[in-house]
């Protein structure tokens, strides 16, 4: 099959999160299947643009790309070429596959889709739920009627990556086929020297007695990284020797927040932001870590918590995060995001690191069988073929 996936930001623009890795994994593993694969994105990168060298090269890690130029309104991912790309592919493409809502990007390309009866899928990425709308404002509102519910009614299949998300975009009434598929995740498990974990460490201040809880993803108001840090300190009071490291980047004035709020942790080394991680810094991370957290809102995979537990760490996760497998695996915590409950969850982890192995080993053993990237990609042709004929 000739399949274009359509993106508002691509690779390497990984300050977006998740989405830009996993569409990347899923485009290597369709390639790898002997799908023809294409990815149509714009040069976004957060602040800045991806690198001139980049966009001409024209591919990403062996995957096609098409980077276009941003162009008004920016901040939607705006972009001058997209109808005009899929008008000149039209003829050769199979299907279209649209990753994320609320852009600009995307309903060109979807609009231009339905004009030439391309049949596409559309991954909604976790934009659709429940704290997305109860956080939008007159203008979001007016949006989903204009323009992003004729989007995706005009999909032949609409992808979730969790039951949890199917739910919330079934809740909306659109009338179109949904179908669950999880992100996959890459072998991010590859030994690492002891020593090169030692330097990791001591780079943020961390000695071998510190027991090291890692956020890993993009810093929003939604990931209630603010919650973490409440949790982390508390379970101090029992587990003195915890530490909190804040890998990631994102919405500079929620940082801000953050950094002022809890100046006394940072000043005394419990709480540390590492910025944004990537290649060998994020590998370093995961080993350098003795367990993870993340107490987001919403989620609609949450990538981070399959990358730690790939990694063998026990995870401390919310239930609002799509994950009780963490319960089915014994891989760790899902829990209400309540401060008391997230520290003693922390605190017992850290006071017992035979049970830290424990569940870290149930993790990677689980998300090993679970998100295999050559099955997923199978599965997503399966779901291409399906959106052929629908």
């Amino acid at each position: 099959m000739r399949i274009l996936h359509t993106t508002p930001y691509f690779a390497p623009a990984f300050v977006y999160g998740g989405p830009p890795r996993s569409v990347l994994g899923l485009c290597q593993a369709l390639g790898r299947i002997g799908a023809d694969v294409e990815v149509l994105t714009t040069d976004a990168n957060g602040d800045r643009e991806i690198a001139p060298d980049i966009v001409a090269r024209g591919e990403y890690d062996g995957v096609a790309v098409r980077y276009l130029p941003r162009a008004w309104p920016r901040v939607y991912f705006g972009a001058r070429g997209a109808t005009a790309a899929v008008d000149r592919l039209a003829g050769t493409l199979d299907v279209v596959h649209l990753h994320g809502c609320w852009n600009v990007f995307n309903w060109l390309v979807a609009r231009a889709c339905r004009r030439r009866r391309v049949p596409y899928v559309v991954s909604p990425r976790g934009m659709l739920n429940a704290w997305s709308f109860e956080h939008s404002g007159l203008k979001k509102r007016i949006a989903y009627w204009l323009a992003e519910r004729p989007m995706l009614r005009g999909a032949s299949v609409l992808h979730a990556t969790s039951e949890d998300e199917r739910r919330e975009i079934e809740a909306l009434g659109l009338a179109v086929p949904i179908a669950v598929v999880p992100n996959g995740i890459d072998r991010i498990d590859v030994p690492v020297d002891p020593r090169d974990v030692a330097r990791f460490r001591a780079r943020y201040g961390l000695s071998d007695r510190d027991v090291v809880v890692l956020y890993l993803g993009r810093l929003h108001s939604k990931k209630r990284v603010d919650l973490l840090a409440e949790a982390v300190s508390a379970s101090r009071a029992s587990a003195p020797s915890v530490k909190l490291l804040v890998a990631g980047s994102g919405d500079r004035q929620y940082e801000d927040v953050l950094r002022a709020r809890f100046q006394p942790l940072i000043a005394d080394g419990t709480l540390i932001f590492a910025g944004r991680l990537e290649g060998d810094d994020r590998r370093l991370a995961l080993a350098a870590a003795d367990m993870f957290g993340l107490t987001s809102e919403s989620e609609n995979f949450g990538l981070a918590v399959a990358e730690a537990m790939a990694a063998g760490l026990p995870v401390v996760v919310s239930r609002h995060c799509p994950w009780p497998q963490i319960e089915q695996w014994n891989a760790g915590f899902w829990l209400p995001n309540d401060v008391g409950a997230i520290a003693a969850a922390i605190a017992s982890l850290a006071n017992d690191p035979a049970l830290r192995r424990r569940l870290g080993d149930n993790g990677r053993c689980g998300v090993r069988r679970y998100l295999d990237w050559d099955r997923i990609a199978t599965e997503m042709l399966n779901l291409y073929r399906r959106s052929v004929t629908a």
